[in-house]
C-alpha cells in the first residue's frame, strides 16, 4: 500500500475522527482517525517505518542487523491541533471524568516522550513539531465556524520568531530531500 497511497490521502485517513469526518477508503481498506487507539502514532510509525524500510532497503529484517531509520530519515513533520489549556483534576464524577479523558488523548506528552527517545533528530534539524501555542485552547472539532479563530491563532503561533525559523528549516530540508530525489 505504502507505494499506492497519495499524501493526501494519508493525511485525510488520519483526520476521519469518526464523530465529526466520515471514514476513507483507500486501496479497498477502510481508515479512521487514530484516537481509536493510537492519538499520537508518532511512535508507533517509527516502529512500522524502521521495520519496512529496514527490510525493503536491504532485504533483512531491521531486528537482525545495525540498520536504523534515525540514520536515513531527513526529514519528519508532526503537525499538532493546537495545545490545549491545563486544567486541574475536579472533585465531581463529570469532572473526573473530562480529566481522564484529557490524559487518555494527552498528545503532548507523547511528542515529548519522542522526543526524549530521539534526540539526535532534534539536535541535526531533521524533526520538526509544529502546534499552536496558544488561542485553541477551547476550540474542539466541532468547531468549524470558528474558522477565524483557527487562522488568527495560527497566523499568530506561525509570525513567532522560533516558529518561522523552524518553518524555513522543515522547508530548506523537504526541499534538499526533493531535490535527491529528482
Amino acid at each position: 500500500m505504502l507505494d499506492k497511497v497519495t499524501i493526501w490521502e494519508a493525511a485525510r485517513a488520519t483526520s476521519a475522527a469518526t464523530s465529526f469526518f466520515d471514514e476513507i477508503e483507500i486501496n479497498d481498506e477502510v481508515f479512521v482517525d487514530g484516537a481509536t487507539g493510537a492519538n499520537c502514532p508518532l511512535s508507533s510509525l517509527w516502529t512500522e517505518a524502521s521495520h519496512l524500510y529496514g527490510e525493503r532497503l536491504t532485504g533483512v529484517r531491521a531486528a537482525d542487523f545495525q540498520w536504523r531509520l534515525e540514520d536515513n530519515l531527513k526529514c519528519l513533520v508532526s503537525i499538532g491541533t493546537g495545545k490545549p489549556s491545563l486544567k486541574p483534576f475536579k472533585d465531581s464524577l463529570t469532572g473526573i471524568g473530562k480529566s481522564l479523558v484529557a490524559i487518555a488523548t494527552d498528545i503532548e506528552s507523547a511528542i515529548e516522550a519522542f522526543k526524549d527517545h530521539h534526540p539526535e533528530l532534534l539536535s541535526t534539524g531533521r524533526f520538526f513539531r509544529f502546534n499552536v501555542s496558544q488561542g485553541l485552547e477551547d476550540v474542539g472539532l466541532e468547531d468549524a465556524s470558528r474558522k477565524q479563530d483557527i487562522v488568527a491563532a495560527t497566523r499568530h503561533y506561525s509570525q513567532l520568531i522560533d516558529v518561522h525559523k523552524s518553518l524555513q528549516a522543515c522547508g530548506e530540508a523537504l526541499i534538499a530531500k526533493q531535490a535527491k530525489c529528482t
